[in-house]
C-alpha cells in the first residue's frame, strides 16, 4: 500500500495579512493590542513571503472587526487596496486586456497567496462568475466572514482601478449569513448582494468582461507568468492529487465539466497520470466526487434555506430525482424527507415560523 500524503496545513502569506494591518485604523494601543492578542510580532509578520496559519489569520480578522466596531471591515479594507498591495498579481491586472482576461490570470495565481483555496472563472446563464472557495476544515464557518467580503471586494476594487471606476458587478453572493450589514454591503458594491448562497462569487455581465481596454503588453506578462507560475509551483509542491481534485471539484460543480480530461487539463498534466496518482493515494475522482456531493448536499439541508432542485443545480445534477435518489444510497432517506423533518422539527420549537425562503444557487 502506498502511503498518503500528509495533510498540509493551509496557510496564508503574510503580505495578505500586511496589507490588512496597514489599512487598520490606526488606533494605537488598540491596535497594538490587538496585534499582541493573536501573537503576531513584528518578527512573525516581517517577512512579506513568510506564512502563517490560515485559522490563526481568520481568526485575527474577525477579532479586528469586533475591536474596531466595524461588522463590514473586510469589504471595506479591499475596496482600499491599491493594485501595488497585490504585487505582482495587481500588475497583471493592470496589464490585461479586458475584465475577462485580468479575472483569468487572477483564477490562475492567487493560490499563490493561500494554499487550500481555489479561484474560478466560469460561464453561467446570468454572464460569469468569478468565484472565491476555501477548502480548509475550519470551524465555524463564521471565522470566514471577515476574508469572504475582503477577498471579493478587494476583486471588485481591482477590476475598477485597472479599468473602468464606474464597472460594478451584477451580483453578489457569499457562503455567510447576513450579519446585518446588507444594505452597507450592497452600497459598497453597488449590486445587489445575497447570502447563504452556494459559493462565494461576482456575477460579471459577459460584454463587460469581453470588452477590450487595451493592448496587453506580452513580453511584460510572459515575465510576470514565469514568476507567479514558480512561486506556485513551490507553494503547492507538498499539496496532494486529492486536495487537488477536491478543490477543482468545489468550484467548477454546478457550474462545468468536472470529467477526468477537464481536471487533469487544470491540473496541466494527463489524465492517465492524474489517475495514478489519485490511485497512489488510495482513492479515484468517482469516490471524491461522491464524497464532496453527500457532504455539500447534507450541508445545503441543514442550512435549511434551499429546495432540493437548487441543491441538485448546485451539486451538478441534470435532475432532482437523479439527486434524490444518490441521496437516499448515500444516507438510506430521500432529501425531501429530511427537508420535511427539519420543517417540523422547527414548528416544534414554538415559533411558528417557517424556514427561509429557497434562495438560488449561482
Amino acid at each position: 500500500m502506498v502511503a498518503r500524503n500528509k495533510p498540509v496545513t493551509a496557510s496564508v502569506r503574510v503580505l495578505v495579512l500586511q496589507a490588512i494591518i496597514q489599512s487598520l485604523p490606526r488606533a494605537g494601543a488598540d491596535l497594538k493590542a490587538l496585534l499582541v492578542r493573536h501573537g503576531l510580532s513584528n518578527t512573525r509578520i516581517g517577512n512579506p513571503n513568510a506564512r502563517i496559519d490560515m485559522r490563526d489569520y481568520f481568526e485575527f480578522f474577525e477579532d479586528a472587526a469586533r475591536a474596531f466596531e466595524n461588522p463590514a471591515l473586510g469589504a471595506r479594507l479591499g475596496f482600499a487596496l491599491r493594485p501595488g498591495d497585490l504585487w505582482p498579481i495587481g500588475l497583471l491586472l493592470m496589464q490585461a486586456s479586458s475584465i475577462g482576461s485580468a479575472l483569468t490570470y487572477y483564477a490562475r495565481y492567487a493560490t499563490a497567496f493561500q494554499t487550500a483555496t481555489t479561484f474560478s472563472l466560469q460561464p453561467a446563464s446570468q454572464g460569469l462568475v468569478f468565484g472565491y472557495k476555501v477548502h480548509a476544515d475550519i470551524k465555524p464557518k463564521s471565522l470566514f466572514r471577515q476574508d469572504n467580503e475582503f477577498t471579493l471586494a478587494c476583486i471588485c476594487s481591482q477590476l475598477q482601478m485597472a479599468f473602468d471606476s464606474d464597472w460594478r458587478p451584477l451580483e453578489v453572493h457569499f457562503e455567510h449569513a447576513s450579519n446585518g450589514q446588507d444594505a452597507t454591503l450592497q452600497r459598497m458594491f453597488g449590486a445587489p448582494v445575497q447570502f447563504n448562497q452556494t459559493r462565494n462569487c461576482i456575477v460579471i455581465d459577459r460584454r463587460d468582461a469581453e470588452r477590450q481596454y487595451r493592448i496587453e503588453d506580452r513580453d511584460f506578462i510572459n515575465v510576470l507568468n514565469q514568476h507567479m507560475a514558480s512561486v506556485i509551483a513551490s507553494s503547492n509542491q507538498d499539496v496532494s492529487a486529492t486536495e487537488q481534485v477536491r478543490a477543482l471539484i468545489s468550484v467548477r460543480l454546478g457550474l462545468a465539466s468536472v470529467e477526468l480530461n477537464d481536471l487533469a487539463a487544470e491540473m496541466a498534466i494527463t489524465p492517465r497520470t492524474l489517475q495514478r496518482r489519485l490511485a497512489e493515494e488510495n482513492t479515484s475522482l468517482r469516490t471524491i466526487l461522491k464524497d464532496y456531493r453527500e457532504q455539500m448536499a447534507i450541508a445545503y439541508l441543514t442550512q435549511g434555506n434551499m429546495t432540493a432542485e437548487a441543491i441538485s443545480t448546485a451539486l451538478g445534477y441534470a435532475e432532482s430525482t437523479v439527486f434524490s435518489r444518490a441521496f437516499k444510497s448515500w444516507t438510506g432517506s430521500s432529501p425531501f424527507t429530511r427537508i420535511a423533518a427539519d420543517v417540523d422539527q422547527d414548528d416544534e420549537a414554538g415559533d411558528g415560523t417557517l424556514p427561509p425562503a429557497p434562495v438560488g444557487s449561482a
